[in-house]
C-alpha cells in the first residue's frame, strides 16, 4: 500500500505541476503560432518574387546584350561601307576623280 500511495502523491504533484493553459495563454500562443505561419507564407513568397525578378534582370541582360552586339554590327558595316578605296571606287565608276582632301569621315 504504501507503494500505491507513493505513487498517488506523485501523480498529484505532477498535475499540480502540469496545470492547464488559461484562456489568455491559449490566445498568446495561439498568435504566436499564426504569426509564425503568416512568416513563413510571408518570406516563401518573397523568395518567389525575388527569383521572378531575377529572371527577369537576366532575360533583360540578355537583351541588351543581344542589342549590343547589333550596334556593333551595323557600326562595323558603317565602317566597311565608308572606306576610302571604296568610295574612291564608286567614284571612278561614276567618272568623278578623287580629291582626297575633299574626302571625310562621318559618324
Amino acid at each position: 500500500m504504501t507503494n500505491e500511495k507513493r505513487s498517488e502523491a506523485i501523480s498529484q504533484a505532477l498535475q499540480k505541476r502540469i496545470r492547464t493553459f488559461t484562456r489568455l495563454e491559449k490566445a498568446f500562443y495561439g498568435a504566436l503560432i499564426i504569426t509564425a505561419i503568416v512568416i513563413a507564407i510571408g518570406i516563401i513568397n518573397l523568395q518567389s518574387r525575388n527569383l521572378q525578378v531575377q529572371q527577369e534582370i537576366s532575360r533583360l541582360n540578355s537583351k541588351i546584350n543581344d542589342e549590343e552586339t547589333a550596334y556593333d554590327n551595323a557600326k562595323q558595316e558603317v565602317n566597311e561601307l565608308s572606306r576610302y578605296s571604296r568610295i574612291t571606287d564608286i567614284a571612278k565608276n561614276g567618272g568623278l576623280s578623287s580629291q582626297s582632301n575633299n574626302i571625310q569621315k562621318v559618324e
